[in-house]
Order: structure tokens, then C-alpha cells, then sequence
């Protein structure tokens, strides 16, 4: 009951600020004893559910940037995902999560810092060599989070908000389109590989519960987005970023 309410809340905050909030889940699924390749590949699932409602309203509303999206999707939500859920059996699971965590953690302090300190440095929408580079930086994120199974939604913002300089609805709104396709692509990885090992990656039966849970969360999450200014959605966003990193990081040190 527990598990459920926790995705209930965190699937409304997740569904404003267009993250799936993996690492909560990761973190409370493996405390209550769910092995972890199994953690993983449900995870996935599960953030696929969450997206998909929140999606589903970022379109009515008409949030989504695709120029940029697509120029992410192309080039990290669908080849890198897909890697680094192939690859989720070949390196240690512990110090990929530790590594998250940290990354998580500097993502928070950069849009912490982007609220309250903001750059007076304005940067150029529409350069498309910064679009690239931060398509390739999404590759990167992709690999990493598919293979300890999570979106790693979290990490992409810093670069929407500090670097393409996006608005926090739009970032929110375009970059739940980028963790529905990234979910999808990593959990094939995932399926795959579980096929060719034998290790199971997913759980049906916690999938269906969380999995709803979380469509629910998100799905209201997503609708009351306008009731919310960008800037305070850039505060929920990194008190939700402080919390998943402090969680994955006391789970790998203590």
C-alpha cells in the first residue's frame, strides 16, 4: 500500500514536471526486496505508463517543442536507450546507480542555480550545432539510465533549461515526450536481453499495480500543469531532483 501511494504522489508531481521519477521507484522497490534486473525492467514499464498520460495532455495542450524533440529522439531516445538496455547485464549495477545519483544531484544544483542565480547570458534558440550537442549529451543519459532502468529524465533538463534556454512547461512538456520513447526503447533492450540470459527483467503482476498507479499520478499531474508558473515548476523540479538523488545515494553508500 505503501508503494502504491508513493507512485500515486509522485506520478502527479512527475506528471508536472514530465519525468517519470524513476529513481523513487528503484529506491523503494529494491528496499522492499524486488531483485534488481527485475527493479529495472518493470521501472521502465512502469515510466512508460506515465508518460504515456502525460503526453497524451502535453499534446491536447499543444506544450511540446518537436524541432527539439525530435533532434533528441533521433539522436539519444532511441538508439542510446536501446544500447544501454542491451548492455543493462555487462557492468556493475551499483556503481551505474551511484554515478546517477551523483548526476542527479548536479542536475538539481544547475536549475536550483538557474532559478535563484539565473545567467545573464542569453542563449540563441534555433542554433542547430548546440541542438546536436545536446542530442549527443542526450545519448549519453539515455545509455546510462536504460541500463539501471530509468528514463533519466532528470538529467535532460539542465541542458533544456540552461543550455537550449527553454521555458520550464515547454522542457517539461518535450522532454515527456523524449522519456515515453526512451522508455520504450529501453525496456526492448531490456526484454532482449532477459531473452538471451534467461535473468528476468520484468514482473507483470507489479506492473499492473504501479503501472496504473502512475498513469493516474500523472495523468492529473499533466492537466494542472497551467495552474503552475515556470518558475515554480522549476522549484518542484529540483526539490524532486534533491529527493532522488539523496535516495539513490544513501541506498549505494550506507
Amino acid at each position: 500500500m505503501f508503494l502504491i501511494l508513493s507512485v500515486l504522489i509522485s506520478g502527479y508531481f512527475g506528471g508536472i514536471v514530465g519525468m517519470p521519477l524513476g529513481p523513487i521507484r528503484i529506491f523503494f522497490m529494491l528496499f522492499f526486496g524486488i531483485e534488481a534486473l527485475i527493479a529495472f525492467g518493470t521501472n521502465l514499464a512502469i515510466s512508460f505508463m506515465m508518460m504515456l498520460a502525460t503526453v497524451g495532455n502535453n499534446l491536447k495542450n499543444k506544450r511540446i517543442d518537436f524541432k527539439t524533440g525530435l533532434l533528441f529522439i533521433l539522436f539519444g531516445a532511441i538508439l542510446g536507450p536501446l544500447i544501454g538496455g542491451l548492455a543493462s547485464e555487462l557492468f556493475p549495477q551499483d556503481i551505474l546507480l551511484l554515478l546517477v545519483s551523483i548526476m542527479i544531484l548536479v542536475s538539481a544544483l544547475l536549475i536550483l542555480r538557474a532559478v535563484h542565480f539565473p545567467s545573464e547570458k542569453i542563449f540563441e534558440k534555433g542554433n542547430t550545432k548546440k541542438n546536436i550537442i545536446a542530442s549527443l549529451l542526450n545519448f549519453l543519459i539515455g545509455a546510462l539510465g536504460a541500463a539501471v532502468g530509468m528514463v533519466n529524465g532528470a538529467l535532460r533538463y539542465p541542458i533544456m533549461i540552461n543550455y537550449l534556454n527553454m521555458k520550464a512547461k515547454s522542457a517539461s512538456a518535450t522532454n515527456s515526450l523524449i522519456n515515453l520513447i526512451v522508455s520504450i526503447f529501453a525496456f526492448i533492450g531490456h526484454i532482449t536481453t532477459s531473452g538471451f540470459s534467461g535473468n528476468s527483467h520484468f514482473d507483470l503482476n507489479v506492473f499492473l499495480i504501479l503501472g496504473s498507479a502512475g498513469f493516474i499520478g500523472s495523468f492529473f499531474g499533466s492537466r494542472h500543469v497551467a495552474f503552475y508558473s515556470n518558475k515554480l515548476i522549476l522549484k518542484i523540479l529540483y526539490v524532486l531532483l534533491f529527493i532522488m538523488g539523496i535516495l539513490l545515494l544513501f541506498r549505494e553508500v550506507i
